[in-house]
């Protein structure tokens, strides 16, 4: 099926719908005053009939000068009032019931015993009933109203015609469908000419995306007037032409995914070479102690699952976000005693030394292998740009409800210019000093995309000539468990 078919049969569907149901909202509207109506008149007759019937009865108390009529002579008034009443064409019949449902007078038309009002379920007393029926092609309603007589509860009940009423109510119903499809037929004409009209321009549309699909990245479609479909030829005009400055721009993304694949190596460089530190004090150290020798394999089996660990979060994360890591609660001081023995190997082959410390209690949700390679990107940053014999310090403290986790180094600094840079995959200050030190420009846009992930974000403050400051804050977890704090080396 075509758009315009979809268009116009849905909003024809639609158009029906609403102009049906607002005439039949109308109708109902008004054919239920006209039954209100209809019920009033009926009534006011009924009422007129009772109230002669009740001026029979105090008649004929005032004449026998009793206080109140006994039941026997209550109904010979009832039935001396009911003889002098007479039916018409619009009340066909009357009836009165005593408490116990015997009429009072024969009904030859029967269509009081027909209305049946007098059943079970009309038994209140105090309420007036109603109901509509049809009989021999004409229409009648029938009212049940309690009168009450001396002491004796009666129930009137009166029948009236009502076919013309009937008949002024089909008409309408007729008139109103009729004008619901006149208008619905009128409204699908204009709306098959509005939706043909409307969608050439998209037929202009789709030619020219063939076209720029086609390579002529250069194609332009003119369109008149300000409304969706002009709009829709705007934004491809401008798709066309970000598609036609772009292309170079892929090209170059392309070439960057390359540079990504073949720099990997950068993290894993730092736990390889805690491995490979640790497995050389085991082999130049002949007799190493059992403790030390236990100590040591113990790090190299950690760092070599880590680094596997790692290897797989890290492709995940650049390729499908969070998804499949673990989040727990960890105490920080424990997380950061590890990373500090880890780059031991790493520093002390740099001739550097690691300050670091944390104070107690501190705890956060966090993916540990993942969170681990953060601080070990900040600290080998700054090891690549420390001098020899110069301090690195690794802090963590609460500060205004979150966790702040301070990395200082003393080395060369970054100047101002390239701070708002380094966060870009790929990029390096010195890119023939960082090459040399084995990095990629990786390191920086992963720790971004770590912080994200553990809901927090870390500033760069650096100076040239003094050092590096990288504070990282993040939300506080609440966890049970022994408190430590951190050491010094």
């Amino acid at each position: 099926m075509k758009l315009w078919q979809k268009i116009f049969l849905s909003s024809l569907a639609l158009l029906v719908l609403a102009t049906g149901g607002l005439s039949l909202l109308f109708l109902n509207n008004t054919q239920t005053q006209l039954w209100q109506r209809e019920k009033q008149r009926a009534a006011l007759q009924q009422q007129s009939l009772m109230n002669a019937i009740k001026t029979n009865v105090v008649n004929q108390r005032l004449q026998s000068g009793q206080i109140s009529l006994s039941d026997t002579e209550t109904r010979q008034a009832v039935r001396s009032a009911l003889s002098s009443q007479e039916t018409d064409s619009y009340m066909l019949a009357f009836q009165l019931y005593d408490s116990s449902g015997n009429p009072f007078r024969d009904d030859t038309t029967g269509l009081c015993h027909t209305a049946n009002l007098t059943g079970s379920e009309y038994q209140d007393s105090s309420l007036t009933y109603t109901r509509i029926f049809s009989q021999r092609d004409r229409l009648l309603l029938a009212l049940n109203s309690p009168l009450p007589l001396e002491q004796t509860d009666f129930r009137m009940v009166c029948v009236f015609d009502v076919t013309d009423l009937g008949a002024q109510l089909q008409r309408q119903a007729v008139t109103a469908l009729s004008f619901g499809m006149v208008v619905s037929l009128a409204a699908a004409v204009v709306l098959l000419v509005l939706v043909k009209v409307q969608l050439r321009r998209l037929e202009q549309l789709s030619r020219a995306s063939r076209r720029i699909a086609h390579g002529n990245y250069a194609e332009r479609v003119q369109l008149a007037g300000a409304d969706e479909v002009a709009d829709l030829g705007k934004d491809l005009n401008r798709m066309a032409q970000a598609v036609q400055q772009h292309v170079g721009q892929l090209e170059q993304v392309a070439q960057d995914q390359k540079t990504f694949i073949a720099n990997m190596a950068h993290e894993m460089k730092t736990p390889l070479t805690s491995i490979l530190g640790f497995a050389d004090l085991l082999y130049l150290q002949k007799d190493v102690p059992e403790k030390k020798r236990r100590e040591y394999a113990g790090i190299i089996l950690d760092e070599t699952k880590r680094m596997r660990s790692l290897s797989g979060k890290l492709m995940e994360l650049l390729n499908v976000g969070s998804q499949n890591l673990v989040f727990t609660s960890e105490e920080l001081s424990g997380v950061i005693g590890e990373v500090a023995t880890a780059m031991q190997p790493v520093l002390h082959s740099s001739r550097l030394a690691l300050q670091y410390g944390c104070e107690p209690g501190l705890w956060m949700e966090m993916d540990r292998e993942l969170f681990k390679s953060l601080l070990y990107n900040f600290i080998d940053n700054g090891r690549k740009a420390s001098p020899e014999g110069s301090l690195i310090q690794l802090l963590a403290h609460r500060k205004g409800g979150r966790i702040e986790i301070l990395i200082r180094d003393h080395g060369q600094g970054i100047p101002q210019k390239e701070l708002e840079k380094i966060r870009q995959p790929f990029y390096m200050v010195d890119k023939s000093r960082s090459r040399k030190a084995g990095g990629a420009g990786l390191g920086l846009a992963l720790c971004e995309e770590i912080c994200r992930i553990h809901k927090g974000s870390f500033a760069i403050d650096s100076r040239l000539g003094e050092g590096t400051l990288i504070t990282l804050s993040f939300p506080p977890a609440a966890a049970d468990g022994a408190e430590e704090g951190g050491g010094a080396s």
